[in-house]
């Protein structure tokens, strides 16, 4: 990176740090929800009344009522039924992946590009997520909002960026700094939204292909696992130490093949 590259760098990541730069609030709908949700008078007819009131959300929490996110679910069942089923943290997971989307706006068709780009890899990361969750024994929720979440960096980044008219417009400019910057500053953002810490720490810990802990494989092995699926494989060491730890042995290439049914059905109820 150029001298001039790093100063830009720099000031960037600082002014997120102090303030100076706008960090996003939480999605006004998600917001809506958590209180709803940590109010004990909330009943499940208050609630479902709520969410239907946004049938693009009403629609999009249905189509999980016969996934596997839901064991022993099925269709044709109301909404009511549904959170009953999904109970607190998966509801807040699942509004909370669905209403960050809409967070960004720009009047610069480069930014607006650039912007989709992220979003569809955070959408295919979180498939990811979720197609190894269900083969890791870890919560699925969880995944896959951690996975739509990790690079969650990008998206302040290229909104301050609307200030900064002289940074370059090239896509693949844009796209090395917010692979350099998304970390800190997409940590940040989920400290202010009060995330558990171990979503926190996926964002945290992004591209950090050979970290290394104590303990058993964590929520961050497996985004990182994600990634590295999505990532260019040749540029990775395998077997990445996520991969030992999750027990996924099998090269990249190869698991990514093996997941690829799985990786559909995620996407689609993901889209």
């Amino acid at each position: 990176m150029s001298q001039s590259a790093n100063a830009v760098r720099f000031a960037l990541l600082t002014r997120f740090l102090k303030g100076e730069a706008k960090v996003p609030q939480m999605p006004e709908a998600a917001l809506r929800i958590r209180r709803l949700l940590e109010d004990p008078r909330t009943s499940l007819e208050q609630l479902a009344r709520v969410i239907n009131s946004d049938p693009p959300l009403a629609a999009y929490l249905m189509q999980f009522a016969d996934s596997p996110l839901l064991r022993g679910g099925r269709q044709g069942m109301s909404m009511r039924d549904l959170l009953a089923r999904l109970g607190t943290r998966q509801l807040n997971d699942l509004v909370l992946g669905f209403t960050v989307r809409h967070l960004f706006a720009s009047r610069e068709t480069i930014l607006q590009q650039a912007f989709a780009l992220r979003w569809r890899r955070a959408r295919e990361r979180a498939a990811y997520c979720a197609a190894l969750a269900q083969r890791c024994s870890l919560a699925l929720d969880d995944a896959m909002l951690a996975g739509l979440l990790q690079d969650i960096g990008s998206l302040p980044l290229l909104d301050e960026l609307q200030h900064w008219p002289d940074f370059p417009r090239e896509m693949a400019a844009l796209d090395e700094l917010c692979d350099q910057l998304s970390a800190d500053i997409g940590a940040l953002v989920l400290t202010r939204w009060q995330l558990p810490a171990a979503v926190i720490e996926c964002a945290r810990q992004r591209g950090q292909w050979q970290r290394q802990h104590e303990g058993a494989a964590d929520l961050t092995d497996l985004v990182l696992v994600a990634s590295a699926l999505q990532a260019d494989a040749a540029a990775l060491v395998e077997p990445l130490p996520a991969q030992q730890r999750l027990g996924l042995q099998q090269p990249l290439a190869e698991l990514r093949e093996a997941l690829r049914p799985e990786l559909q059905l995620w996407l689609r109820l993901l889209a």
